[in-house]
């Protein structure tokens, strides 16, 4: 009987490290690495977000089967558009994969290219965003609702919300809430984050920070009744329904009674008392 042996090269020993390494000058700009491992793919996706999630410098490898896919993505002022895909053809993963210079190539193009990447201005949801970052939350103000009067949409909506309570645009934000509390996204589209408990709960963390922490009791009370209606309580599984996680809501908790520990203790019984074994045992972090 014979045995055949191949050396691994180094990104069949450790795809992650290697990617990581050849990419440092993307690291270095500001990029953050994530990875994925699934059914026999590896795909390397470096980007730089905003506060919504949403990707708007991204640059994203994909390795599977018997190609890598490298697809350049930027946001410019019509939103995010894609500006180059390439396709190189590697061998089957059931031959022995040697042959890494493609993948150098890729990573050399991205790096050749990286001035068009980062150049692109912003779009005013980016700036925005940055602002409400910085906690300039005046001039974000201003450019949320100029994006709210032009499409009004809930992405604009709940944006704006947040910043009516930072500005004490009392009368915009109890109107915006009373809009976006009930909400189911359009998830073709939209994020999870958009639906309705979710909103609730963001918007409970925003009044704890403007010292409006009683306004966020019935809002904690209405997520611990959500989550009390499923005897599976673990998050995946609530998220894929529209509702926050038990630890997600006990921060919630935590920030609301900052000051009063009785009511604390309280309300992390009733929402410990709603949770099934295996989240108390393994999800729930104190």
């Amino acid at each position: 009987m014979c045995f055949a042996f191949f050396k691994m090269n180094k990104f069949e020993k450790n795809p992650k490290k290697y990617i990581k390494e050849k990419c440092s000058f993307l690291l270095s700009r500001g990029y953050t690495l994530k990875t994925f491992n699934r059914n026999a793919e590896f795909c390397f996706n470096f980007y730089i977000k905003d506060e919504e999630n949403n990707d708007f410098n991204h640059i994203y490898f994909l390795y599977e089967n018997d190609y890598v896919d490298c697809t350049f993505s930027n946001a410019n002022t019509n939103g995010e558009v894609n500006i180059r895909t390439l396709n190189i053809t590697l061998p089957n993963l059931f031959e022995t994969f040697t042959n890494i210079e493609k993948i150098d190539c890729l990573i050399d193009m991205v790096k050749n290219n990286i001035e068009i990447i980062d150049v692109r201005p912003l779009t005013k949801l980016q700036q925005a965003l940055k602002l409400s970052k910085e906690n300039k939350h005046v001039e974000a103000y201003q450019l949320y609702e100029e994006l709210y009067n032009s499409d009004r949409n809930a992405t604009n909506a709940f944006n704006l919300l947040q910043c009516s309570v930072y500005c004490g645009k009392i009368d915009l934000e109890k109107e915006l809430y009373e809009k976006l509390k009930c909400y189911s996204p359009n998830l073709k589209k939209e994020p999870m984050e958009l639906s309705g408990c979710f909103v609730r709960l963001y918007y409970g963390f925003n009044l704890c920070e403007v010292n409006r922490n009683e306004e966020a009791v019935e809002i904690i009370d209405y997520l611990i009744d959500a989550i009390s209606h499923y005897k599976i309580t673990d998050p995946t599984f609530l998220f894929v329904r529209g509702i926050p996680g038990a630890q997600m809501v006990y921060e919630l908790i935590k920030k609301t009674f900052i000051t009063d520990k009785e009511k604390l203790k309280k309300y992390k019984e009733k929402l410990i008392k709603n949770l099934d074994e295996d989240t108390k045992k393994y999800e729930f972090v104190e």
